[in-house]
């Protein structure tokens, strides 16, 4: 089958690596050549100017730096046995700038060949890793230019489905219509599939040891976590619940902060607010019990007097936060559902936690992070191993 690539456009690669693609040898897990080119991409991206105006780029290129990946490495001890499975098909999402970046690392060290497909909204962070990776691929690191070809094309199921029909992987970002749509088109047989659906995330705050910290420091941690992506990201608290003794105390002082930081730095659209306070209004009409908080037009609060799953059907972005007071954390429960992704804590156990999780037995909460931490870059994600999931685990007797 033959597509025509005039409606494609190239970020990375050209029409030649694409069709090779799929031809090209699969390299060893964590392989010197990947190893190397990732730790010379890190050293242009901190290089470039444009790259001090983007905390996400700059987060990707310490991500890859030399001894990072070392590290990464050293937590596998059975590196020698593993090897790309082939061509990874990434379809990356529209509301995190730089995840399309952390899927194809994951797979180049996984020692696969990457095809990936960019939303069509335009990111400058995008255009800065995707310039750095041309400039290496067509000087220094020529040898792995069949490795990267980086598009984007108009929703297109043709185009996609030709790219399906070739790969060994289809890792898949993005909502549930978008998953639905692209699994309806078919795999080769013994291709897997990796899907990365809209999840939700929520911070677990012990108000007495929140109120022995650097409030500002706090609050730019949250800020970082929520505002940073108009909280689009997965990983983004929605949820904020409180324990302890100091609940009154605590919330006035954290949310001043944000406030204070958010007024400060937030270029809020005014559509933003008009959907935060719908979604707030549409909740309350369909649930008892929701009593909204207003701290302005940029931080909606909703208070909640139970916590329910239920409330995740009116998110928006832009600072729409559901708030709760637990008196312990068996309270939270309801929503460790298949839809939440990542729990942010400040004062609370994680060893807890975790236990509450194993205990109740629930279907959610992948991840436990500090609060402030939730946009960092992992190889472990949605509770998939990111890495050797990608790869090929070859036995022979050792």
């Amino acid at each position: 089958m033959q597509i025509n690539s005039d409606k494609i456009e190239f970020l990375v690669g050209n029409a030649e690596v694409l069709e090779k693609s799929a031809e090209t040898p699969v390299l060893p897990m964590f392989s010197e050549q990947m190893k190397s080119f990732l730790s010379d991409l890190s050293r242009e991206l901190f290089a470039d100017p444009r790259s001090k105006g983007y905390k996400d780029v700059l987060s990707y290129a310490y991500w890859i730096r030399s001894s990072s990946l070392q590290q990464a490495e050293s937590r596998h001890n059975d590196v020698d046995m593993r090897l790309g499975r082939g061509l990874a098909l990434h379809i990356a999402p529209s509301n995190v700038p730089v995840n399309f970046a952390v899927s194809m690392t994951s797979s180049a060290l996984a020692g696969n060949i990457s095809v990936v497909r960019l939303s069509s909204k335009q990111f400058v962070q995008a255009d800065i890793i995707c310039s750095a990776m041309e400039r290496l691929l067509t000087s220094s690191h020529t040898a792995l230019r069949t490795y990267f070809c980086i598009i984007r094309y108009p929703h297109d199921p043709e185009i996609t489905g030709w790219l399906s029909s070739m790969c060994d992987i289809r890792i898949i970002w993005g909502g549930d219509r978008t998953i639905n749509e692209v699994r309806a088109l078919p795999l080769p047989t013994r291709a897997i599939e990796m899907t990365f659906a809209d999840r939700f995330s929520a911070a677990v705050i012990n108000s007495d040891e929140y109120l022995v910290q650097d409030s500002k420091k706090v609050a730019e941690g949250f800020y970082t976590d929520t505002y940073y992506t108009d909280q689009n990201a997965c990983s983004s608290p929605r949820f904020v619940i409180w324990t302890g003794n100091s609940v009154p105390e605590a919330r006035e002082r954290f949310w001043e902060a944000l406030a204070e930081l958010v007024d400060r730095d937030y270029d809020m659209q005014p559509l933003q607010a008009v959907d935060k306070y719908t979604a707030v209004c549409a909740a309350g009409m369909s649930m008892d019990g929701i009593k909204l908080i207003s701290s302005g037009n940029r931080i909606v609060r909703a208070e909640l007097e139970r916590l329910t799953p239920d409330v995740m059907k009116f998110k928006t972005g832009g600072g729409l936060f559901f708030e709760y007071t637990a008196s312990s954390l068996e309270e939270i429960v309801p929503i460790l559902t298949k839809q939440c992704q990542t729990l942010s804590l400040l004062g609370i156990s994680v060893k807890d936690v975790k236990e509450l999780v194993f205990r109740n037995g629930v279907r959610g909460c992948d991840r436990i992070v500090p609060l402030g931490q939730t946009m960092g870059l992992e190889f472990i994600w949605d509770g998939f191993r990111m890495i050797e999931t990608m790869t090929r685990y070859m036995y022979y007797d050792k």
